[in-house]
């Protein structure tokens, strides 16, 4: 078995007395597509933001690509880590959170500059190849306001992969798109996981997760309520809550 790219042990989260996210752990092995589901509220969204540290976490220990961060800890030190943890694991959010002033281009190239230090030309290429890769090199100089909502989340995507991560984290990136937007993102989501990419995708979109998930976590009061295959997960639930979960979801698909 390969060393976990991603290792999480004893991981809480609070909000002042709201306890969210309650003592999991999880391995993650590099080329993994791990897809967690769950009602809203369970903690998924929390959980995938302490994996990058954009929340701190209450309680315990992450290993993110070799890179140890404990809870509770404060040192100059440890905050380099955090950053670096940041470079590796690239982020795509809910809401698209580009940059309204700059064009699809600019998005892209901002963060290899400002935060890898990248020269601009240097990062201009890179941006360059990153949105064709997601089918956007037709609207690199347009801006997101010009932009359909999936187009929007390409360019999020694109912006992340300059970056060079080696895990990309996803949190719902489809569930602020109009149904008939959904299939491009999802489409590039699906060849990042062919081309081997590690990644961690909280969604409600369970075509991606049967056909896509090495495994599926259903997450549920802050803690994993089942976990295997997709085969397993969507055919033969093992827990009444995930199958009563599946069932209300497949329901209001139709």
């Amino acid at each position: 078995m390969p060393e976990p790219i991603i290792q999480v042990r004893g991981l809480h989260k609070y909000f002042d007395r709201l306890h969210v996210v309650r003592g999991v752990d999880l391995d993650v092995a590099p080329g993994e597509v791990v897809v967690i589901i769950g009602p809203s509220g369970g903690g998924k969204s929390t959980f995938l933001r302490c994996l990058n540290l954009l929340e701190e976490p209450s309680a315990g220990r992450l290993v993110v690509d070799g890179i140890a961060v404990d809870a509770g800890e404060s040192s100059k030190e440890r905050h380099g880590r955090v950053r670096e943890i940041r470079k590796r694991a690239g982020m795509v959010f809910q809401h698209f959170n580009l940059f309204p002033h700059m064009s699809a281009l600019g998005n892209v190239v901002e963060a290899p500059v400002t935060v890898k230090g990248a020269s601009r030309e240097a990062a201009t290429a890179k941006a360059e190849e990153c949105l064709a890769w997601v089918g956007l090199s037709e609207k690199r100089d347009e801006y997101p306001s010009r932009l359909s909502g999936g187009q929007q989340q390409r360019v999020a995507i694109a912006r992340a992969l300059a970056m060079e991560p080696r895990i990309m984290l996803f949190d719902e990136p489809t569930s602020a798109l109009d149904p008939e937007l959904i299939g491009e993102v999802v489409a590039v989501m699906e060849r990042l996981a062919k081309e081997g990419m590690t990644m961690v995708v909280v969604s409600h979109e369970l075509h991606f997760a049967r056909d896509v998930a090495d495994r599926v976590i259903f997450m549920d009061k802050g803690v994993w309520g089942e976990m295997g295959p997709p085969d397993q997960v969507f055919t033969n639930p093992k827990e009444e809550r995930t199958r009563q979960f599946l069932a209300r979801i497949l329901q209001d698909a139709r």
